[in-house]
């Protein structure tokens, strides 16, 4: 079962955060905002980060079209990857299918009591926890619930 596993939902101007300690179960840790395309912030954040949980895989969240063709994003989001592959070698890094998964956390947001105004602070943390659903029903360590 893999376990310590770090979620990454990259925007061009945000990072939404969550991990997986027990490979069962996910929680958001943070939504960063910072200046559009200037990783320093992001990445002083997860070296921080990293000092602390013990970070075993990076499950990237992948942006592509619905037909599943690359996307603009998808080239900024296989940058930002090789650049955390060049500082953190020892973590395998993967990329997980991100299509809708913001729809999905808002629909969960809302579903929580949170308008779209409220949604704003957490959306993309709450993409990331998705991102790192559908990777461990991928594994087959979860149901898709």
């Amino acid at each position: 079962m893999k376990k310590n596993i770090l979620a990454l939902d990259l925007g061009k101007g945000s990072l939404g955060i969550a991990i997986s300690r027990s490979g069962m179960f996910i929680t958001p840790i943070t939504n960063l905002r910072f200046h559009a395309m200037q990783w320093e912030e992001p990445l002083a954040y997860l070296d921080d980060l990293l000092k602390r949980e013990k970070v075993e895989t990076f499950v990237m969240g992948l942006p592509l079209f619905p037909s599943g063709d690359d996307c603009e994003m998808t080239h900024v989001v296989r940058k930002f990857a090789a650049r955390l592959q060049e500082l953190y070698p020892s973590i395998e890094l993967v990329y997980q299918d991100e299509r809708y998964s913001t729809v999905e956390a808002s629909s969960y947001l809302h579903q929580q009591g949170q308008n779209a105004k409220k949604q704003h602070k957490g959306i993309d943390a709450a993409a990331a926890c998705v991102i790192l659903k559908r990777y461990l029903v991928s594994l087959g360590q979860i149901n898709d619930f």
